[in-house]
């Protein structure tokens, strides 16, 4: 009995070792063991059938970004396969490789002619990778066969991206009238009347209503889009009761606690503004207006401690970014300087001198966009008033630098202005002189 028993054993172990040597990466991966079924095809040739198994391995372990190389490896022999094509861009749009995945779509499209499936295809392959222009084409293509909604929206997209307004709310609303359960669609189109304010406000309104009433009272954007657009067009109790519909339903953003607070606070329900302004206060810190009504309704409610804080801390974010100003006049007009556009550049050069009157300067500046734009009257006397500014113990027309004396900065375009009204005036004479 025990010799029979060693036998069993023996042969059961046997068994069990070739039944483990034998199991292909089919077996594996009938049993859902794909990181063996890998494993035991990395041993194995680089056959087609193989390294499909083993792209499929890993995507069924959404490894999407090692199974993309496999997939190139199968297209290096197999370039116009449009089978593998579209499972290579397929893998690359899961990898988040956008440009690869544009590229094999546009690969399988040049295949395949007048292919709705790969036109389609090609244009939300533009559309993910950013490219705008590429986008709106492309959907052109399509549309002529077929106005497929997803893709109007798309176009939309694409047309504000490149700051068309007017032909984004064209193809949202086209998406809408195909498809009115469309929330972002919707939310787009008022998006786009919002911004026309008094002009907008009604429309939002009414069709932000028409979509909670009839396609569904829990969809956050457009319930917040509606709230705004009835404390806008002063119906604050409407907005209060949809704004906190949908904090009910989980929306708690800055949008929301904002308009509701400023709702409560122009009906003078100054304790409730207070409360929901302190909530909008707590997660965005960046909107002056926020501060004083936060502020003032904090005020109104005794609170007066609080009030001062909170209306300080308002006035220093204005003070600093009024400090700031300057310096974005001055970009600007150096943006409109570097494109010869020398009327704006000077337009904002002395923007930026009225906010800080003692940055001397931007006075030669002002004079050289006058200078470079052949105003030399203006250039003239906008170098006379720099030059006013330099420093009294500076003798700009007897100025004489030591040897191994630093030259200051400032002081070298106070000399370069003295120089430059004098080959000004010098070329004005001789120009009245020609007449």
């Amino acid at each position: 009995m025990k010799t029979e028993f060693a036998i069993s054993v023996v042969l059961t172990m046997v068994s069990v070792s070739v039944s483990a040597q034998t199991l292909t990466a089919h077996d594996f991966m009938q049993q859902y063991r794909y990181r063996e079924a890998i494993e035991w095809l990395e041993t194995q040739p680089e056959t087609a059938e193989n390294l499909l198994l083993k792209a499929e391995s890993h995507e069924r372990l959404y490894n999407h970004t090692d199974a993309l190389p496999v997939y190139e490896r199968l297209l290096l022999n197999n370039p116009d396969d449009v089978a593998l094509l579209i499972s290579a861009a397929e893998c690359a749009s899961q990898a988040g490789d956008t440009e690869s995945a544009l590229k094999y779509w546009i690969k399988a499209d040049s295949l395949s002619p007048e292919n709705l499936f790969f036109q389609t295809k090609k244009a939300i392959a533009y559309y993910r990778n950013g490219n705008w222009q590429e986008t709106i084409e492309s959907t052109q293509t399509v549309f002529q066969s077929d106005s497929i909604p997803l893709l109007l929206r798309m176009t939309g997209d694409a047309f504000q991206n490149i700051h068309e307004p007017i032909w984004a709310n064209y193809f949202y609303t086209k998406a809408y009238e195909k498809n009115p359960s469309d929330h972002l669609s919707l939310s787009r189109i008022c998006e786009y009347f919002y911004a026309m304010e008094e002009d907008g406000y009604d429309t939002v309104a009414v069709m932000t209503e028409k979509y909670l009433n009839e396609i569904n009272p829990n969809q956050k954007t457009i319930g917040q889009l509606n709230g705004m657009a009835n404390y806008s067009s002063g119906r604050f109790d409407k907005a209060i009761d949809r704004l906190k519909a949908i904090v009910e339903i989980g929306d708690s953003s800055y949008t929301t606690t904002y308009f509701l607070g400023m709702s409560n606070y122009a009906k003078g329900w100054y304790y409730e503004a207070v409360k929901w302004l302190g909530k909008a206060y707590d997660l965005n810190r960046n909107d002056v207006n926020m501060f004083y009504y936060y502020g003032t309704a904090l005020g109104r409610t005794k609170n007066r401690e609080r009030a001062v804080e909170i209306l300080q801390e308002g006035m220093d974010k204005i003070d600093k970014m009024s400090g700031m100003l300057p310096d974005f006049d001055i970009s600007i007009a150096e943006a409109y300087q570097n494109t010869n556009d020398h009327a704006k550049a000077i337009q904002y050069y002395f923007s930026a001198y009225k906010r800080q009157p003692d940055r001397h300067n931007l006075l030669y500046s002002i004079a050289h966009a006058y200078d470079t734009a052949k105003d030399y009257k203006n250039a003239i006397t906008t170098y006379e008033r720099f030059l006013k500014t330099a420093p009294k113990d500076f003798d700009v027309a007897s100025f004489a630098i030591a040897k191994d004396e630093k030259m200051n900065a400032e002081n070298i375009y106070y000399i370069v202005s003295f120089k430059r009204i004098k080959e000004l005036r010098e070329q004005l004479f001789m120009q009245s002189g020609n007449k």
